[in-house]
């Protein structure tokens, strides 16, 4: 598995986690908004995220994401410079 499809998955993998659908749901409907994607919602995949990846997400463009892509996006920007830091 390459490290963005690892990416994607342990993202897809949290969200099924937080909002307690199933990875297939999350991968055929990918916008955010059809789940109960609230701010407590929000919060708790953020804190998994920067908990279990190691890296630290820019909290507006976090907020702004609408669709799983686009956290997934945030995501690999975000390891890829950790990552540059080490």
């Amino acid at each position: 598995m390459t490290e963005a499809a690892s990416i994607e998955q342990t993202v897809v993998n949290i969200l099924s986690d937080v909002l307690h659908e199933s990875v297939d749901d999350l991968n055929n409907h990918p916008v955010l908004a059809a789940y109960d994607w609230d701010s407590l919602s929000s919060l708790e995949a953020l804190a998994q995220l920067e908990s279990q990846l190691g890296i630290t997400l820019d909290l507006r463009s976090y907020q702004a994401a609408r669709r799983i892509s686009d956290l997934v996006d945030l995501v690999r920007d975000a390891s890829t410079t950790t990552a540059g830091q080490r």
